[in-house]
């Protein structure tokens, strides 16, 4: 990993890489294979990583009703600038971060804003993993120099992020409609707060 041994908590000796899987089919610490007409009875396949309707609480649940999750939603992260970062420009703001999707699906676009999803703005895709149609495994890094909204000295601003994939699924504004109890598949528009305060002594 990172061209070093595999350390014991990523599952030394030996790990499973599925591409396009989440995370938790890449099991670790792996013994043996075997391949079988029938899904794992593992706790993890079968009792976990499944999602829910809103309404289901851990009184209702019943996991037999629902499949393994195998595939994420496409999905963007800011990186850059942090949460609650004291911002020292109040004109622009440049925000990095990265993109994904389950499946392969490539990331064709994300979108910044910087008034809490009023306005948006194209980002750059400025490391686009070419692995062909539907083998899209990597991160795809973005940037973007966008505008502060008016008057935004001594406010908080929030940036916001969301990624478009190559089936045209699209980041939701909210996780609410569609919360569950285990918070899975969580994949909102991410959301960063800063506060624009410029060094003391410039001019207004």
């Amino acid at each position: 990993m990172n061209g070093e041994p595999l350390s014991r908590d990523h599952g030394f000796p030996l790990r499973v890489i599925a591409p396009g899987i989440i995370g938790a089919r890449q099991v670790k610490w792996l013994s043996k294979v075997w391949a079988s007409p029938d899904e794992s009875p593992s706790h993890w396949q079968q009792n976990d990583y499944k999602g829910f309707a809103p309404q289901i609480d851990w009184d209702s649940v019943d996991f037999k009703k629902s499949p393994a999750i195998q595939e994420y939603p496409v999905q963007s992260a800011i990186c850059e600038p942090k949460d609650g970062a004291v911002w020292d420009d109040e004109e622009e703001v440049t925000v990095k971060g990265y993109a994904y999707s389950g499946g392969g699906r490539e990331i064709i676009r994300v979108d910044v804003s910087a008034d809490g999803g009023k306005t948006w703005h194209p980002t750059e895709l400025v490391a686009k993993p070419d692995q062909g149609y539907n083998r899209t495994w990597a991160w795809t890094l973005w940037e973007a120099t966008l505008p502060l909204p008016k008057e935004a000295k001594g406010k908080q601003v929030e940036l916001c992020a969301k990624a478009v994939d190559s089936a045209y699924n699209t980041q939701p504004e909210s996780f609410k409609p569609y919360w569950n109890l285990r918070g899975v598949v969580a994949n909102a528009w991410h959301r960063v707060h800063i506060k624009v305060e410029p060094p003391e002594g410039d001019d207004d």
